[in-house]
Order: structure tokens, then C-alpha cells, then sequence
């Protein structure tokens, strides 16, 4: 009998502990389902806060987050809000998501700034970082078209037709030169880069080039990207007034309107730009008079640089 009630009576605590754990899950279930039923609708987004903007405003940055007041603080996407600003607005590099609780949000951006205007090769300047992203258009080129069909159009019919048969091949087959697009001057205020032919320009992309057949852009154009970070970390960025891609191995800079400097591509430009600045303090700045000029080439096969006065 004794051992009877044992068994009935450990059934009886089985039974009652197993009762006790499925309350407490169904408890554990309520408590997070109103704790996320509270976090939908007591953390809706009332504020957002913009950090660190210069070029943008804070309702142009907001606007390119997709971010709407309203909207769940605690489930905002953090990195599709940041790919929206990213590729929405070219001038900033870097953004930051963080919370204030109840009810705010803080975007925080990083900002590039313009370090060249690189001229496209078909009639357009950009804007550049030293990174080699695009930031704004400057030129578009379209004025001389614009002249050009306007000019057109006040021509008489006679005229017109007669301009247009000029225009159709000889009876030779010989094609008529194709018009080469006249580059525009550069614009003040920035170090400009000429010789690379860009290959669809886009603000907010990184620059490409298109290869034309006879000479490497692509090599030429990584040995830009590396030069410009070396030069500004050498503080000579500052200085420099143009850069020349245009030859098949070498680059050349205009320093200061006072000294042509030559490289060649592919170079360690952090140790070349620390050559340029024991060049310019021992030699130009202490020797030379003001409107002196001259010619610092670096492209010796033994790595030392010869200076020369004008």
C-alpha cells in the first residue's frame, strides 16, 4: 500500500511540474510578445537628429535615408539607411546610426572633400576625392553644342542643304575628321588632372578608364590614386597646380607654377614625395630667388633626383 501511494503521489508532482513549465513558457511568450507590441508602439521615430553635414543639409540627408517620422526606432535597418545616403549623395563617405531613446534618431556623416577636378576627355571637368571618387560635375560641355544647333537653326533652308552636302563623304570614300572636343579651362580653386579618358562618369562612382589602345590608363590611373594620398600626407598636395597623365610612362606635375616635377608611374610616390621635400628645403627654398623656376626629374634609372634652374 505504502509503495502504491509513492507512485501516486510522484505522478502527481511529474504532473504538477510539468503544468508549472508550460506556464512558464506561455508566460515568457506574453511577457515578449507585449514587450515587442510596447517597442511597435512606443518607439516610433519623432526626432531625427543630422551630425557632421557640410555640403548636404540635414532635410536633404534625411530625405536620402528613406527614414520617415513614424517609423519603428527599434527596427530601422541600419544598413539600408546607410546604402541610401551612400549612393544618394555623393560627398559623403562614411555614415553612423545611433539611438536616443525613446524616440530619436541620430545620423551622423563623414564628408569628403574635393582634392582635384580631373578633367573627362570629352569636354567635362569633375570633381574628385584623393580616393578617386567622383563628386560633382562641373562642366557639362553642352554650351558650344547649344550655340551650334542654334546657329544652325537660323540658317535659311538653302543654306542648311547646302551645308549638309558639304558635310556627306567625297567621292574619294575618305571620311571627314571626326571634330575633336576643345577642353574648357579648369576650374579655379582646384589642382587639375588631364590625360585620362573617362569611362562613364558618374557622381558618387569611382573612377574608370577606357583603354585606347596605345598606352595603359588603367596603370596610370592607379599610379594617380596612389600619388595624391602620398602627396597629401607629405602636406605637398597643397602646392600642386596640375598633374599630366598624358605620356605612356611618366607623369608630371606642376608644382607651385616654379618647379616641373617628372615621375614615372607605378613608384613608391610616399618615398618619392619625401625626396620633393629635402629637394625643396635644401635646394630651392634656401638657393633660389623668387620667379626662379625649373625642372626636378625623378626618372633615373638610380632613384636620385636632378634638379635644374631655368
Amino acid at each position: 500500500m505504502a509503495t502504491e501511494r509513492t507512485r501516486k503521489h510522484q505522478s502527481k508532482r511529474k504532473n504538477g511540474g510539468s503544468l508549472n513549465g508550460l506556464y512558464l513558457a506561455v508566460s515568457v511568450v506574453l511577457i515578449l510578445a507585449v514587450i515587442l507590441g510596447g517597442s511597435i508602439v512606443f518607439f516610433k521615430i519623432n526626432t531625427v537628429e543630422v551630425e557632421g553635414n557640410v555640403h548636404y543639409t540635414e532635410e536633404e540627408i534625411v530625405d536620402a535615408s528613406g527614414v520617415n517620422l513614424g517609423d519603428n526606432l527599434l527596427l530601422t535597418r541600419d544598413a539600408t539607411v546607410v546604402a541610401r545616403v551612400l549612393t544618394q549623395l555623393p560627398y559623403v563617405s562614411s555614415v553612423a546610426l545611433s539611438h536616443k531613446l525613446p524616440d530619436t534618431l541620430v545620423i551622423t556623416v563623414a564628408e569628403s572633400d574635393a582634392q582635384a577636378a580631373i578633367y573627362d576627355g570629352s569636354g567635362n571637368w569633375w570633381l574628385m576625392d584623393s580616393s578617386g571618387k567622383l563628386l560633382e560635375l562641373l562642366e557639362s560641355g553642352t554650351d558650344s553644342a547649344t550655340d551650334e544647333e542654334a546657329a544652325s537653326s537660323d540658317l535659311e533652308p538653302e543654306d542648311a542643304e547646302e551645308d549638309t552636302s558639304e558635310a556627306e563623304p567625297s567621292s574619294s570614300g575618305v571620311e571627314p575628321e571626326e571634330e575633336t572636343v576643345e577642353m574648357p579651362d579648369p576650374p579655379e580653386g582646384y589642382l587639375y588632372i588631364t590625360g585620362l579618358t573617362l569611362y562613364l562618369p558618374e557622381a558618387g562612382s569611382v573612377i574608370a578608364v577606357e583603354e585606347d589602345g596605345e598606352r595603359s590608363q588603367s596603370l596610370m590611373l592607379e599610379s594617380l590614386l596612389n600619388l595624391l594620398p602620398a602627396f597629401q600626407n607629405r602636406g605637398l598636395l597643397e602646392g600642386v597646380v596640375s598633374i599630366d597623365l598624358s605620356s605612356e610612362s611618366e607623369i608630371i606635375v606642376n608644382y607651385q607654377n616654379r618647379l616641373t616635377i617628372k615621375l614615372l608611374q607605378d613608384e613608391d610616390y610616399d618615398y618619392k614625395a619625401k625626396l620633393i621635400l629635402g629637394v625643396l628645403e635644401d635646394y630651392v627654398d634656401a638657393n633660389w630667388e623668387d620667379g626662379d623656376t625649373g625642372t626636378l626629374d625623378m626618372t633615373f634609372s638610380d632613384g636620385n633626383p636632378r634638379l635644374t634652374k631655368d
